[in-house]
């Protein structure tokens, strides 16, 4: 069964994915929109569907591997980026770009980067799998109670080391680097780490690999690790969530964020 059809099937259940707590702990009210009413996008932030793009670009690299295949290389890569990129532009929904950007001075963006990855990039002693999805249980740290949803997500890509220990590598795009206080508490790698032994991988490194969208591209490299605590802390947030959903808690929070929030107009209509 492909990944896409395993995720699928997962979703078909009771399930909350990070993304959807990560909206949630922004702004309730666009996880309403999303989620609840199934309100259709205005817009797609443009750093978004960049991101998706690099990661699919990035897949193929990691595939590749898998495959005992070469490692494809920067033209490759590029030709990868602007397919999807194309693709996503060609979409009905309109992407909203930053002020200082347009469609090809992205593009142009996204191509530098994946070259500088190519350039890089250590090279893994095995790849282990490429969009992984899975899906584990979320447990009451209190009460013990298990709840009817589990936690859904997929992992960019699977490796192992030569002495068998697995890592579990994370794409992200930025212009500025992580600083430690992000790396120590961002939810989604606790996420991971907490998901790692269930799907079989022990205790899995969790590497963040950021591509750095400077003036001169870079690519930095982030191993985190997660303690019990850190564990329990997201078992509690996620159903603390999940309970707020329940009880109709859907208030807006009005920031910076709601310039390019895809739902801004049906938000402020009611």
């Amino acid at each position: 069964m492909s990944a896409a059809a395993t995720l699928a099937l997962v979703r078909a259940e009771p399930h909350v994915s990070f993304s959807a707590v990560s909206t949630y702990l922004k702004c309730p009210r666009s996880y309403e929109m999303r989620y609840v009413r199934r309100a259709p996008a205005e817009t797609r932030p443009g750093s978004l569907v960049f991101g998706s793009a690099v990661h699919e670009a990035l897949a193929t690299f990691y595939d590749a591997l898998r495959e005992g295949k070469a490692a494809p290389g920067p033209e490759a890569m590029g030709d990868a980026f602007r397919a999807s990129w194309a693709r996503q532009l060609a979409g009905d929904v309109p992407v909203l770009f930053d002020e200082k950007d347009t469609a090809a001075s992205v593009e142009d963006a996204g191509v530098r980067l994946l070259a500088c990855f190519c350039a890089q990039a250590p090279p893994p002693h095995a790849v282990v799998d490429v969009e992984a999805p899975f899906a584990i249980e979320i447990a009451d740290p209190d009460t013990g109670e298990v709840l009817p949803e589990r936690l859904v997500g997929v992992f960019d890509a699977v490796v192992r080391d030569p002495d068998g220990r697995h890592r579990i590598l994370e794409h992200k795009t930025g212009a500025r680097r992580w600083t430690e206080d992000r790396l120590a508490y961002d939810l989604q790698l606790t996420a991971y780490s907490l998901a790692a032994p269930v799907m079989g991988l022990g205790d899995a490194a969790v590497v963040v690999q950021l591509l750095l969208k400077t003036k001169a591209p870079a690519l930095e490299r982030y191993e985190v690790a997660r303690t019990e605590r850190d564990r329990q802390d997201l078992r509690r947030v996620l159903v603390g969530v999940l309970t707020a959903v329940r009880a109709g808690a859907f208030y807006p929070v009005r920031d910076w964020h709601c310039r390019g929030c895809a739902f801004a107009g049906a938000c402020v209509a009611g």
